[in-house]
């Protein structure tokens, strides 16, 4: 897949917890804990529906309270402690979702920890997952899905976020290699659930998220060290209400995409990702297949995300055959060529086919951005629009369908700029001039 992606969205955001009381910050903190432990109704008789609970809390939640995932972990120490057959007196039968939660917490938790602490965490997350594979199988899909959220954690908290632009590839070896595990086990995880025919898991959005967050690791690798280099989380383009990632969950590069225009060395342990397009392609084809996978029975806002994403990715890759048919364009008009001019077959051949290619993207990408449509969010149609103007332009100059092209578009930006206070003057402008507004 040709050209940079656009920086993937992330999990969903949920509403704040409302929390009353009074007192210190301690007090508040300890009664926000309580109040999200008795919000969820479960069976107070059964441990792991709680812990469940709780961990969906976390998940669901603004993911900024440390005090939560001690909750979680807490309780996953006391269970395991305390169940029947660890020698314990409590009735409890430990399942797959039990050791995918334990590692998964104390991988989140190590990104309130101190830089030198980090790893042992994460770490001991590792042991969690291993030791539910002991139990119930190295090709259980669960599991897998949690091992590759940890990976992610280690790959943006132990590498990426450790690096500056003079870091060496000695530095942080195995890293290509996580990438790699992470592909390998979200494939197998794919084949598994297609062999057996049960798409749960993919259907929820914590597994959507993985390749959200993969997206969001290949955008920082791509960037990295470009000049005016901003790693933009999706909480600064979505609204509350669309599925966007939490600010803690940005990766931390440090002063690397604050640098000048560099270009990393060969030696740089960014290097070899940053040239390896299968990654991309990867996660294009994971989008695709995820897409596939869950069906039509999916929560509104994961299937909008899937859509929106998906869309934005074809558009950025139309961009390379786009400026390249510009460019040519615009230079010929630039220079006054006559239209009976001589040209090189070859030129005008290589041309023209960059025009087909750049529409054929375009047109993937309005097929999935016309589906991520949502009448109570004006930002869906505007990208709609957006679509369309540069699907406009690579038609026939004042052609019929380069006209309706530019109405459509028109008449989707007029709504979401009266529906968001004026929000798209700009663009809108652009398109149909000043006066016409």
């Amino acid at each position: 897949m040709s050209g940079k992606r656009k920086l993937g969205l992330g999990k969903v955001k949920s509403k704040k917890q409302k929390v009353e009381g009074s007192g210190d910050g301690l007090d508040e903190k300890k009664e926000q804990l309580l109040t999200v432990e008795l919000a969820k109704e479960v069976n107070p008789n059964d441990p792991l529906a709680q812990l469940v609970g709780l961990w969906h809390t976390w998940k669901n939640g603004e993911r900024d309270n440390e005090l939560i995932l001690n909750g979680v972990i807490n309780e996953c120490d006391r269970i395991i402690r305390n169940c029947v057959e660890n020698g314990g007196d409590e009735e409890i039968k430990l399942n797959d979702e039990f050791y995918s939660i334990y590692g998964q917490a104390l991988s989140d938790i190590s990104k309130f920890k101190p830089e030198d602490e980090m790893k042992e965490w994460i770490e001991n997350a590792f042991e969690r997952i291993e030791s539910g594979f002991d139990k119930f199988g190295k090709d259980n899909v669960r599991l897998k899905l949690a091992r590759c959220s940890i990976l992610l954690t280690k790959i943006g908290s132990l590498y990426i976020g450790q690096m500056t632009i003079d870091s060496k590839k000695e530095e942080f070896k195995g890293l290509k290699e996580l990438f790699d595990e992470f592909t390998q086990l979200w494939n197998e995880s794919v084949k598994s659930a297609e062999d057996k025919k049960d798409y749960t898991l993919f259907k929820e959005e914590s597994t959507l998220e993985l390749l959200n967050i993969f997206d969001d690791l290949l955008d920082i690798v791509d960037k990295f060290g470009h000049q005016n280099t901003e790693v933009v989380d999706s909480d600064d383009e979505e609204e509350e209400g669309e599925v966007e990632r939490e600010e803690k969950d940005e990766i931390d590069t440090k002063n690397a995409l604050e640098v000048g225009d560099l270009e990393i060395s060969e030696d740089h342990p960014l290097y070899d990702i940053q040239q390896d397009d299968s990654y991309n392609e990867f996660w294009r084809q994971s989008m695709l297949k995820f897409k596939e996978m869950m069906g039509n029975e999916v929560d509104k806002k994961v299937a909008k995300s899937v859509f929106e994403k998906l869309g934005q990715s074809y558009l950025m890759e139309a961009e390379d055959p786009i400026a390249f048919f510009s460019s040519y364009k615009y230079e010929r008009e630039e220079e006054g060529e006559e239209e009976g001019e001589e040209e090189e077959e070859e030129m005008k051949e290589a041309v023209e086919n960059a025009r087909r290619e750049g529409m054929r993207l375009v047109e993937e990408a309005l097929k999935y951005l016309r589906q991520a449509h949502d009448e109570e969010d004006p930002k869906t149609w505007a990208n709609i629009a957006e679509a369309l103007i540069t699907y406009g332009n690579l038609m026939e100059l004042d052609s019929k369908e380069q006209e309706e092209a530019y109405l459509e578009a028109e008449k989707l930006l007029r709504r979401a700029n009266n529906a968001t206070h004026g929000h798209y003057e700009e663009i809108l402008e652009s398109l149909v001039g000043g006066d016409k507004l």
